[in-house]
């Protein structure tokens, strides 16, 4: 049986990338009229068919007969997940920013634990906090592109939480705090890099930091937070591994009758709006941007891997 030509075969003739021909094809950003037309003219002659579903995603061009459907699939046990803490909506912010006008549905999946079942599979996934053979399992099953690290081999984008882990210890550190406390994440690979850049910085400073697990929750934070000042009543100063978990920290320094940032500085992460409203100082991560790089590649996999994107410390009036 005769092979049916491939992209690779199309680049290889055309004497670009697999990527460039991809996009030629598509009609996408970064290549010129005379590039697309060169290229369509050597897949033409070659007979390459590209994928109907995947042509159609990257053009918009959608049959009438069916909407395909990009689901972002949230691993959180949390059942007020998606309307407690804003990182989902600036993920669905992004997401949206990258369907732009194509004819495709975004769905919103919150389960406690990956699901098992995959009766309906959409053209692609979103993943969010599913790493390990979960994560493996359901990039093989179709197109998968993961916010934050998962199983090797996934796709992924994420923000650089070990540097922003980091610069939250060093600004702390370097404002003369002496007394750290940290309520760190949950064992999700975002939380674990966060955590392990800001004890780095510890460590290089000998300088001990009492530490407390938690799972990204206001109340698991709150209650933390009150265990930090009873194992050391003169703590100056809390890593919250993100702004949700910054609201209960304040909550309970607030009741402690602790001055922020007078007696305690408090650092947060995510730079939500959250961050804003409470003048805490936070560690910004472009989530929006994220996801939209995430949905791009779902759309065109010849694009390169989206990899790292940078975190900055923004200073308010919390310390």
């Amino acid at each position: 049986m005769t092979r049916r030509p491939t992209l690779a075969d199309v680049a290889r003739v055309a004497g670009v990338s697999r990527a460039t021909a991809s996009r030629a094809i598509n009609g996408s950003y970064g290549t010129s009229a005379a590039m697309r037309d060169r290229v369509r003219a050597v897949a033409a002659e070659i007979g390459f068919e590209p994928h109907a579903v995947a042509r159609a995603l990257a053009t918009g061009r959608v049959s009438a007969n069916r909407r395909e459907r990009v689901e972002i699939l949230i691993v959180d046990p949390d059942p007020a997940a998606l309307s407690v803490k804003p990182f989902y909506s600036r993920v669905l912010t992004g997401a949206l920013r990258a369907v732009g006008d194509r004819d495709v549905s975004l769905e919103v999946r919150r389960v406690d634990a990956p699901p098992l079942d995959d009766g309906d599979p959409p053209f692609g996934r979103l993943l969010i906090n599913m790493a390990g053979a979960a994560g493996a399992a359901y990039a093989r099953r179709g197109r998968t592109v993961s916010l934050g690290r998962s199983a090797p081999g996934v796709t992924f984008v994420a923000p650089d939480n070990d540097g922003g882990g980091h610069q939250a210890a060093v600004h702390l550190v370097t404002t003369g705090r002496r007394r750290i406390g940290a309520v760190f994440g949950p064992p999700t690979p975002c939380a674990q890099e966060r955590k392990a850049g800001f004890l780095r910085v510890l460590a290089a400073a000998a300088q001990p930091v009492v530490s407390v697990d938690g799972d990204f929750t206001r109340a698991r934070a709150y209650a933390a937070a009150k265990e930090l000042l009873a194992r050391d009543p003169e703590l100056d100063a809390v890593f919250a591994s993100c702004d949700v978990t910054a609201m209960g920290v304040l909550q309970a320094l607030r009741e402690t009758g602790r001055r922020v940032p007078h007696d305690v500085a408090v650092v947060g992460f995510d730079g939500s709006a959250l961050a804003e409203a409470a003048d805490l100082s936070s560690v910004y991560m472009p989530v929006e941007d994220e996801a939209a790089s995430a949905l791009h590649h779902l759309f065109d996999p010849g694009l390169p891997a989206p990899g790292r994107l940078p975190t900055t410390l923004t200073v308010r009036g919390s310390s």
